[in-house]
């Protein structure tokens, strides 16, 4: 796509904005930033329909690059305008302009060029080597998926647990699960990044070649069936890859083939769990891709637990600060984190523990949890980890 067909694509859609701002009450930068207008979608769309109109000063550029990368893509505000208003897709104006702003090379923000390098370079955002992605499931005798005789399943880790040691705590949980399910599985010993900080940050080109590798690997091992430790990688197979290149690939996030399992009668969960604890949706599960259910129902199925809801759950979930590349960025505009005031929210309830199903969501929760000083009383967990302290021994 040319550079004046994605600046007309996305004028397209800012000019079916009707500006009736029902998407500033659920945009999260404002419970975070001084609330105004511009700091919202639609306000981030106005200035952008401003920028491509009209030739406007590299300062006010470089201003609007920090309001355009500062989105969270949690998507609450196509949400609202689907239910309120005209149903504009404000998110997909945003990851245009993102990538208009990278190829006219004022974007993204300074922080975000090097995960970006270190994907062309190393394969992941984080500047590991091929060679160290591999340390963190040492003795946990998980095959290759090429060499995995009649595989059902393809575990794709992602970038996060092979450089986080909280997060590979949760993708060995989740693999001590398939085993105890005799899941037949394996994993890519040779995996690389699924492209979504690529996308997220509007480096389409990086993301195609990303892309293109990845699904040269997946016809290659004739792999049938995906699941994936975080929705960002479920999200960006299922949505961001070309839909006629993964036919016949089904793609899961590992709390569907949770359920599944545990439906199946293949999970056990006997041990009771005598705890209060809240869900936290994360943005690129629920209201990106609808799974809303799925981890309800793992966690209905162990004994002993009390569900007890956020206000903002589902569709109207806070998202965590997390998603559209803000992991790698730090924002001076905001006066608080979002993760503050979710643990806030889950003290308010009486919660004993926040679940989550996301890497990203998982990290920011526990740094809340410190920051608003409430260790003692309040834990944040993986939902693979709460069913794997559930389940029966199985042989």
């Amino acid at each position: 796509m040319s550079q004046e067909e994605l600046k007309q694509d996305i004028l397209d859609v800012v000019t079916n904005c009707v500006k009736c701002r029902f998407c500033l009450a659920v945009c999260p930068l404002l419970d975070i930033t001084k609330g105004w207008q511009g700091q919202g979608a639609s306000g981030i769309t106005l200035a952008i329909y401003t920028a491509l109109k009209w030739e406007v000063e590299r300062e006010y550029k470089e201003a609007l690059r920090d309001l355009l990368f500062s989105c969270t893509t949690c998507r609450n505000c196509v949400v609202r305008c689907q239910e309120t208003s005209v149903g504009v897709d404000l998110l997909d104006a945003i990851d245009k302009s993102r990538q208009f702003f990278v190829e006219e090379m004022y974007g993204p923000m300074p922080q975000q060029k090097k995960p970006l390098e270190f994907l062309e370079r190393y394969g992941n955002p984080y500047g590991m080597l091929p060679s160290e992605r591999k340390e963190w499931m040492k003795g946990l005798g998980v095959p290759d998926y090429s060499e995995a005789t009649a595989a059902e399943v393809l575990l794709y880790i992602g970038c996060t647990a092979t450089h986080d040691p909280r997060i590979a705590d949760v993708a060995r949980a989740l693999i001590q699960l398939l085993k105890a399910a005799q899941v037949k599985f394996g994993i890519l010993e040779d995996e690389t990044c699924c492209a979504c900080p690529t996308f997220r940050l509007g480096e389409q080109f990086l993301a195609e070649e990303i892309v293109q590798e990845n699904i040269s690997k997946f016809k290659s091992r004739g792999v049938k069936h995906i699941v994936t430790l975080s929705p960002h990688c479920f999200d960006t197979f299922l949505n961001n890859y070309p839909k006629s290149e993964m036919q016949g690939i089904k793609v899961q996030h590992y709390s569907q083939l949770l359920r599944d399992l545990i439906k199946q009668g293949r999970l056990v969960l006997k041990s009771k769990v005598e705890k209060k604890v809240t869900y936290h949706d994360p943005c690129y599960l629920g209201r990106h891709n609808d799974i809303y259910e799925a981890p309800r129902e793992v966690l209905g199925s162990i004994p002993g637990i009390k569900l007890v809801e956020f206000n903002r759950c589902k569709a109207d979930s806070l998202c965590c600060g997390g998603g559209g590349g803000r992991m790698w960025a730090d924002f001076e505009a905001e006066e608080e984190r979002l993760a503050n005031i979710r643990v806030r929210e889950a003290i308010s309830l009486g919660a004993e523990v926040i679940v989550t199903a996301c890497p990203f969501c998982l990290i920011n929760m526990e740094d809340g949890v410190k920051s608003v000083g409430v260790e003692d009383s309040l834990k944040v967990i993986d939902i693979a980890e709460l069913i794997l302290s559930a389940i029966e021994e199985q042989g």
